[in-house]
C-alpha cells in the first residue's frame, strides 16, 4: 500500500499538458443503474487506459456485487490492447491509496482513531492505507450487516494493528474519536 499511495500523491500533481482525463461520462440505462467509462492518458510514463463500472443495485438478488467493470489498458504509441483487468481490486487498491494521501495531508500528524463505515470491499484496502500513513490506536468498523462486520474485524487484523471493534451504528463508531 505505501507504494500505491505515493503514486497516487504524484498522480495528483498538475502536469498541463502531460495529462488528459475528461470527466467521467454516466450512461442510465433504467431508474436505478449507471456505467460510467472513465479514460486516461498520462505522457509519462506513457500510459493510456480506460475504466468502465457498472452500477447495478438489483445485483445483490442476483447474488453479485453491484459494482461491476473493468480497466482497459492500452499501448499509448498504437492503441493496441495490452491488458484487462477486473475494476473492483484495482477500485478497492486506488481509492484506499487516494484516502491515503488525503489522510497524511488533512489529518493531524497525531491522528489515531480510525472508523470504517462499511465492511465492504473497499474496508480491508483503506485500513492498509490509513495504517500506512497513522499509527492507529483504535479501529471500529460498523456494516449495515453485523455478520459482516463481525467477519471483517475477525479477519482483518494484523500483527501492530489494535483490535478491531465492531459498532452497533455509524453513530457509534465516530462517537469520541481522538486525535490524541
Amino acid at each position: 500500500m505505501p507504494a500505491c499511495i505515493a503514486l497516487m500523491r504524484d498522480a495528483r500533481r498538475a502536469r498541463p499538458g502531460k495529462t488528459l482525463q475528461p470527466p467521467r461520462t454516466a450512461l442510465r440505462p433504467d431508474a436505478t443503474s449507471t456505467t460510467l467509462t472513465m479514460p486516461a492518458w498520462v505522457a509519462e510514463p506513457a500510459a493510456l487506459g480506460v475504466k468502465v463500472v457498472s452500477v447495478f443495485p438489483g445485483n445483490h438478488a442476483r447474488g453479485l456485487d453491484s459494482h461491476q467493470g473493468a480497466v482497459l489498458s492500452l499501448d499509448p504509441a498504437t492503441g493496441q490492447v495490452q491488458g484487462l483487468l477486473e475494476a473492483g481490486a484495482v477500485t478497492a487498491i486506488r481509492t484506499a491509496a487516494v484516502s491515503g494521501v488525503a489522510t497524511d495531508l488533512l489529518a493531524t500528524p497525531d491522528a489515531g482513531d480510525l472508523a470504517l463505515l462499511g465492511a465492504g470491499a473497499e474496508a480491508r484496502t483503506h485500513l492498509a492505507a490509513m495504517a500506512a500513513v497513522r499509527t492507529l490506536r483504535r479501529v471500529r468498523v460498523w456494516s449495515r450487516s453485523a455478520e459482516r462486520a463481525r467477519a471483517f474485524a475477525q479477519s482483518a487484523g494484523a500483527p501492530g494493528l489494535p483490535p478491531i471493534e465492531v459498532m452497533p451504528s455509524a453513530e457509534a463508531a465516530v462517537r469520541d474519536a481522538s486525535t490524541r
